[in-house]
């Protein structure tokens, strides 16, 4: 499903019929970032249900997702560092919507960042939980065989404003009366499971994609391993077909680059030009290197094929 068209980046030669030249003359250059990032190799963008930016450090791929995000007013997790120019070119910009009046309010856009901020916050989460879980299973062994008088002298008079006595009482009730695994699970609470980086990473973006809306993704590849990557591509791939979503996606994995019917845009060139994941550069890098190795992948299949059928040789017959 497409949501998102047409994106049309400020003319930038327009910038200086509006007073902005002796502006940026006086500005430093991070001031008037990203004015000249995309004059002489991009302005207008046609997006499919899939659409990749892809190319190296310094092209402007997560530019132009921050760029649409703040321009179309997709929701973020977090603020984005903006300079002076940036905010002109976002009044500048100029995007078409297909056959829709606003973008879906549940569109979002996702930074490597955010995930990064999930797996930690699931740690430190785990992190607490073990430390409440030492500290009340330490309460529970102190007040099992205790009385009443060893914690209130003159008998339990309940003072229905006194929140925190009320709460320390009912406290005290639930460690004799339950079991010590009870008592801590209630009070403490239970452990997320551990997984890893990348299979947190792929559950963050499994409950993030929701149905009809559309996602700029900013590397997402980031913390994965090939074998998660994959699992993200068919999961996109999935979103696309299924939930009728649309992605943009800054990327230079050859796992998200080869996503089914991807329009894949390469800012390495100039001007900006329109390719099929294996004719990118990098990646026939990738496929020269692999191709040179050929024989030692084969070898390795071969003997590890050789000592499968080792371990299932039937015993002779005497």
């Amino acid at each position: 499903m497409i949501y998102l068209k047409e994106f049309t980046l400020m003319d930038e030669d327009a910038t200086y019929y509006n007073g902005w030249d002796s502006i940026v003359r006086q500005d430093t250059q991070d001031e008037h970032y990203p004015l000249g990032l995309f004059a002489l190799k991009l302005q207008e963008i046609d997006f499919d249900d899939i659409t990749v930016f892809y190319g190296g450090n310094g092209s402007g791929k997560s530019t132009l997702l921050n760029l649409i995000t703040e321009t179309l007013d997709i929701q973020r997790s977090g603020k984005y560092n903006r300079t002076k120019m940036f905010d002109f070119f976002v009044k500048n910009n100029r995007y078409e919507l297909n056959d829709i009046k606003n973008v879906p309010l549940s569109s979002k856009f996702i930074a490597s960042d955010d995930v990064f901020k999930h797996i930690l916050s699931v740690r430190e989460e785990n992190s607490r939980i073990r430390n409440r879980k030492s500290s009340e299973s330490d309460y529970y062994d102190e007040v099992k065989n205790s009385s009443y008088t060893d914690y209130w002298d003159n008998g339990v008079h309940l003072d229905m404003e006194d929140r925190e006595g009320i709460d320390a009482f009912r406290k005290f009730v639930d460690g004799r009366s339950k079991s010590k695994r009870r008592f801590v699970r209630d009070r403490a609470g239970e452990l997320q499971r551990q997984f890893s980086n990348g299979e947190n990473a792929l559950i963050y973006f499994d409950k993030q994609i929701e149905e009809n809306a559309l996602y700029l993704l900013d590397e997402p590849e980031n913390s994965m391993s090939p074998q998660f990557q994959l699992q993200l591509k068919t999961l996109i791939e999935d979103s696309v077909r299924f939930k009728n979503c649309q992605f943009i996606i800054a990327s230079h994995s050859p796992f998200i680059l080869s996503l089914e019917n991807a329009k894949i845009y390469n800012l390495d060139a100039e001007p900006v030009t329109v390719e099929k994941w294996y004719q990118l550069e990098n990646m026939k890098i990738y496929y020269e290197f692999f191709k040179l190795f050929r024989y030692n992948f084969e070898a390795g299949k071969a003997e590890e094929d050789s000592h499968l059928s080792e371990k299932h040789i039937p015993p002779r017959k005497h």
